[in-house]
């Protein structure tokens, strides 16, 4: 069975006959009834349950075969047909089902596979979720190319062919993340072909982008019958559905084809109104397309290029194109079709914007998306109707489309719809409009469903509900254009789909905007009275001048302004710049700050410069007095220059000139109901520095931050008084140092409505980040409150097992913990934030009498260096001759060999261990590599003059150093003491528990390590309570979290509340420790019966059971389950004895009278969990 073959079948008429004979040749087992099972629905004439295939894996598929109602459109109800085959699925008799949808009258018919959602875990094996069953759908028949359906399913035939058909190569066959990845791929390099023939500039790839974007378009403009055609049709009826690839067949070979017709197609048929909407002839003889207008095809300054590209390349392109099915419905994330939708045509323009991975930006799954608009517009409506008799039916409404009995009177529906009407949404980080299309489609279903009851006997008008929406309800900004441009394209393709014909799509100039959403000129808060006066002051004056009559204008006649641009057609220019004019008066009557003071300047130097009619000129009389007049004038324009001719402010974006929808009639911002984003996110760094360079100056900013902060602090304030922030974002701002000040605002402004942590799972596949969706709703006053919490406990999970966390049955999924915390601001404010169902116990590890907390002077991080080996980045710029990780600051002993150096120059080389060497307790003795020990006194260029073995050496790379102590010296050197000193080493990110290592020895370590030196304690005792489990847990529920791994860094360790026991106890568990290092560190097998990991790990237990009785002492002695005074007794010193052989005799002798059956030690330890249920088990089981 070849694909050609069976690419014939498909484009056919359907003909159950012969696709019954194509099922046999495909599936192992096909079974077809005699009768049919006939099933009733208002969407279908005829058909049912027709027949059943049995898969190699045992699982079965039911086959259904729907002859569809007349006044159903196949290529567009796939969302109404879906459910008629869907609740057999559901009912666990089959697995999944093939659905045929057909019509006699239609020349397209859908085959769709429908399936629960099942996903296979890290063994492979399949488990079932009972969820709503996802579809998938081919769209098929003679107007659609079937290229995708036959090549998947010719695999299908293949594997039964050479192997067997399984449930999982059926979802494979229809899956849709398979074809945006080929589909990505195919464009990127149609994309890259036509980029390669210009020079690289950002200008040129721009225009490459707008140029395929114009394209892909009318891909979708022509898959709704609308390019070419026949002008004697009276409807928009009849198209070509092929007519771009036709256009390009008829001029074969013209290399100018972009200039001599795509050109005249885009600017001058497009974008023009024509009587009768009749092209141009060398478009198509006697043909009709549609005028658009709505700024994808006006011409701009990027279009002014004088660029073609060879004929082949548009060949080629619409040769790529015709392979695909275009489907103007946005898929959602139960419901897709196997085609191009708009969505992923989001995603893949998204991807290709200018080094968005370098911008943090990141594609959010549609799952999240909708989960987020959804959730964001429930608690909208449940703020504005806050009776609880609303709450279950608003979610019912947004979640499931239900209209409860108590939202079906008219007032009551009437009164949601206006709601629903009002909101005002924001994404300050639009992307390719991901969440702006979300909302789009959240409100516009909702309003779809309460209309009927709202309006019983009107009709609902699909395409006029989505402009509404467009037009009132969402904004959105972005700092690229190209964004900025893919955004505008869904919300006209949203348009485009409900149109019965085509309409001019409305201008999205002042809607979707580009900009530095956090970078503003001018206060929210500053007065704009001035700006209104001023402008009609030099509207008068000018008017004087050219002898014209001046309108008075106001701030209500500028908000309607903008407004009614969006749907301008005929004097596009002129509104345009008038809008412009008076964006432009607001910059400079706000930048000259009080205008009055700015007018009395200038008519005080006017005055002085007057020349009277008799006498001298003021200024000739009072010179001085003329300076200082000359000098406060120059002074204020001086000021009002560096504003308006800032670099920072290029971009910035000033939210009163551009939304003015949002401003009361007095000029003050009202702001939104909801902001909404995936923000960036760009974590502060030596390689990010100059990014932040602009936001310095923001009360928001601090060091170490993450840009996203930002975001989030700007968005409450252009919240209004109760408006909702809905972010995901990296899950690590509760507790990181950077965060402190978005933390304390979230707490003092803000409630938190709901936060799901999705733990160490990566959301985004092409970023290593942890997430978290959070809501917060702007509110000072509320305290004590509770809210939703979820947190997903899996260390490992695919994207779909992630996902199922916002599923409404969460609460029994397994691999996550759900509960709701309750915060009271005054325990928050100026801490981290961290929830726990075991928030008692956790309040008590603080509590004792005898705790201390580590200080600044007692903890540092080890080395920042320049360059320790050098990195492949670096070893492109220096050339050939160098070699990747070739040692510059850190060096092999071979590499320190051949440097030659003196004895001086040894004085500058010490001893540098790394991970290798650092495991929990003890450090490995013995290390591998050197470092080059130089601190701030070598900044200066001669400082190694006398040194000149290492300086040459590192004269070699000095072009590559970015420390601050430049040319020689370490970025951060640190205090000497603490590497040479005793220690207790922490490694700063630790996967599964912490690690804590006492160190004896000089020993130099890097940046990503934690040293700690204290006298307050005994170092030995701090390393085994440290590497307890208590203070593993402690640190999981208090500390630095970034997914399962623990981030040790000084701000988590200096909350750990460390127990300070008298001398002899802390001796105790210092004598531990030296067990535990010994037996970790000897080749020898202390004895033949058990080994040394279950010695080890049996005496851990123990110490784990002395700190346990160190926080919990009456707790622990009233369960009769404490053991540090059997210890005192039975835990013996070895540091006396002088051989290794001595000392392990001494553990093995204490490790079998503790193991005896009598012993209360070991006894005891096996009580913990049973006889402590509520603390001690909780702390054991994580």
């Amino acid at each position: 069975m070849n694909q050609a073959y069976l690419k014939n079948i498909l484009s056919a008429k359907f003909d159950f006959d012969i696709w019954k004979d194509l099922l046999e040749k495909i599936f192992p087992k096909v079974e077809i009834f005699t009768s049919v099972a006939r099933i009733a629905d208002s969407h279908v004439k005829d058909g049912g349950h027709v027949g059943n295939i049995r898969l190699d894996d045992g699982r079965s598929l039911a086959i259904f075969r729907f002859e569809v109602a007349d006044n159903v459109q196949i290529s567009r109800n796939r969302k109404s047909l879906r459910d008629i085959a869907a609740k057999y699925v559901d009912q666990g008799l089959i697995h999944g089902a093939l659905v045929f949808y057909y019509s006699q009258g239609q020349d397209d018919y859908r085959l769709t596979f429908i399936a629960k959602q099942t996903y296979f875990n890290e063994s492979g094996e399949l488990v079932k979720k009972e969820t709503a069953p996802k579809r998938y759908t081919f769209l098929l028949g003679k107007n659609e190319p079937c290229t995708t359906a036959a090549s998947r399913l010719k695999e299908l035939a293949d594997k039964r062919t050479y192997g067997s058909i399984y449930l999982t190569d059926v979802t494979d066959a229809f899956s849709v993340e398979r074809l945006n990845k080929e589909f990505f791929n195919g464009y990127k390099a149609q994309y890259k072909k036509f980029v390669d023939t210009l020079s690289d500039t950002k200008q040129h790839r721009d225009y490459v982008k707008k140029l395929l974007g114009r394209l892909v378009f009318l891909q979708f403009l022509q898959k709704k019958g609308w390019m070419g055609v026949p002008a004697s049709n009276a409807k928009w009826e009849g198209g070509d559905k092929n007519y771009l690839s036709k256009l390009v067949d008829n001029y074969a070979n013209n290399n100018r084809l972009l200039s001599d017709v795509l050109e005249p197609l885009f600017f001058k048929t497009l974008n023009e109104k024509r009587n009768g909407d009749i092209a141009d002839g060398k478009l198509g003889e006697n043909i009709k397309i549609p005028y658009l207008n709505g700024g994808l095809f006006d011409k701009d300054r990027i279009d002014e290029l004088d660029i073609d590209f060879p004929y082949s390349y548009f060949k080629d392109l619409m040769d790529f194109f015709s392979q695909y099915n275009f489907t103007i419905d946005e898929n959602d994330p139960d419901d897709s079709e196997v085609g191009i939708d708009p969505e992923m045509l989001g995603h893949i323009f998204e991807n290709l914007l200018e080094d968005n991975k370098d911008k943090g930006a990141f594609y959010t799954p549609k799952e999240i998306v909708q989960y987020m608009c959804r959730q964001s517009v429930i608690q909208y409506l449940k703020t504005h109707e806050p009776s609880d008799q609303y709450a279950d039916a608003i979610g019912q409404l947004i979640n499931d489309g239900v209209v409860s009995p108590i939202l079906q009177s008219k007032s009551i529906a009437t009164r949601f719809i206006q709601l629903l009407k009002e909101v005002k949404v924001c994404d300050p980080a639009i992307g390719s409009g991901a969440f702006p299309m979300g909302i789009l489609y959240v409100l516009y279903h909702a309003i779809h469903h309460l209309h009927s009851h709202a309006e019983p006997h009107g009709n609902f008008d699909s395409t006029q509900t989505k402009r509404d929406i467009i037009q009132n309800n969402i904004f959105g900004v972005d700092i690229e254009q190209g964004a900025v441009d893919i955004a505008r394209l869904r919300f006209w393709l949203a348009l485009v789909v409900d149109a019965e014909e085509p309409q001019p799509l409305p201008n999205l100039d002042y809607k979707i905007t580009c900009g530095n959403s956090q970078i503003c000129r001018y206060s929210l808060d500053m007065p704009i009275a001035d700006v209104f006066e001023e402008y009609n002051r030099v509207g008068k004056e000018n008017a004087r001048k050219e002898k014209t009559t001046w309108s008075k204008f106001t701030l209500e006649d500028y908000k309607r302004l903008v407004v009614d641009y969006t749907e301008e057609h005929t004097d596009k220019v002129g509104l345009r710049t008038k809008i412009n004019d008076i964006k432009n008066c607001f910059k400079t009557t706000l930048a000259q700050g009080d205008i009055r003071q700015r007018q009395l300047a200038e008519q005080r130097v006017y005055e002085y410069e007057a020349i009277p009619l008799f006498g001298k000129r003021k200024a000739e009389e009072d010179p001085i007095g003329y300076a200082a007049a000359k000098s406060k004038l120059n002074k204020l324009k001086e000021k009002e220059h560096a504003i308006l001719n800032n670099k920072k402010y290029e971009k910035s974006f000033e939210w009163r000139f551009e939304y003015p929808q949002l401003l009361d009639d007095k000029g003050a911002f009202i702001g939104f109901d909801i902001i909404i984003a995936n923000p960036p996110y760009i974590k502060e760094g030596r390689m990010s520095k100059t990014f932040f360079e602009p936001y310095k100056d923001s009360p928001y900013y601090k060091g170490k931050m993450d840009i996203w902060y930002l975001f989030a602090c700007n968005g409450l304030d252009l919240l209004n008084p109760n408006g909702v922030l809905c972010f995901i974002a990296t899950n690590n701002w509760t507790t990181s140092f950077g965060a402190s000040k978005l933390r304390d605002k979230v707490i003092k402004e803000t409630r938190i409505c709901n936060i799901v942590d999705f733990g160490a799972v990566m959301m985004f596949e092409s970023a290593s980040i942890q997430t978290m969706i959070m809501m917060f709703q702007k509110d000072k006053v509320t305290d004590d409150y509770t809210f939703d919490y979820r947190r997903l406990t899996a260390y490992k999970a695919t994207e779909k097992e992630a996902i199922a966390i916002l599923e409404p049955s969460y609460k029994t999924y397994e691999q996550a913990e759900c509960y709701t915390p309750t915060i009271r601001r005054a325990n928050f404010y100026d801490k981290n934030i961290t929830f726990s169902q075991s928030s008692d116990i956790l309040g008590v590890i603080p509590s004792l009498s005898s705790v201390i907390y580590l200080n600044d002077k007692e903890i540092a991080q080890g080395i920042v260096f320049p360059q320790d080996t050098l990195n492949k980045k670096n070893q492109q710029k220096l050339g050939p001759q160098f070699e990747i990780n070739q040692g510059i600051f850190v060096l092999t002993s071979a590499e320190l060999e051949t440097l030659a150096l003196n004895q001086d120059e040894l004085s500058l080389i010490k001893p540098y261990y790394t991970n290798e060497n650092i495991s929990r307790y003890g450090v490995q003795k013995g290390n591998k590599y050197w470092t080059i020990y130089t601190d701030s006194r070598y900044k200066n260029p001669n400082s190694l003059d006398c040194f000149p073995n290492i300086k040459r050496h590192l004269d070699r790379f000095v072009s590559v150093f970015t420390s601050d102590n430049k040319p020689y010296g370490l970025h951060r050197a640190r205090e000497e003491r603490f590497f040479v000193n005793n220690k207790v080493i922490a490694v700063r990110k630790c996967v599964g528990h912490p690690i804590f290592s006492y160190c004896d020895i000089e020993c130099y370590l890097s940046q990503t390590f934690n040293m700690i030196q204290t006298d307050r304690v005994n170092l030995k005792y701090l390393t085994g309570l440290l590497n307890s489990k208590l203070i593993e847990f402690w640190l999981k529920n208090k500390g630095k979290m970034q997914g399962a791994n623990y981030q040790l860094d000084k701000e988590p360790l200096q909350q750990i509340p460390i127990a300070v026991p008298a001398v002899n106890i802390q001796k105790l568990i210092a004598t531990l420790v030296d067990y535990i290092i010994l037996i970790c560190s000897t080749k020898d097998s202390l004895s033949e019966l058990v080994s040394n990991e279950t010695i080890a790990s049996f005496f851990e237990k123990i110490i784990d059971g002395c700190v346990y009785e160190l926080y919990f002492e009456e707790h622990m002695k009233e369960q009769e389950i404490n053991i540090i005074d059997s210890a005192l007794e039975l835990i013996k010193p070895i540091t006396h004895l002088s051989s290794d052989k001595e000392k392990a005799d001494m553990i093995l002798d204490v490790f079998m009278n503790i193991k005896k059956t009598d012993n209360s030690i070991r006894n005891r330890l096996d009580l913990f969990t049973l006889r402590s249920p509520e603390i001690l088990k909780l702390i054991i089981e994580g």
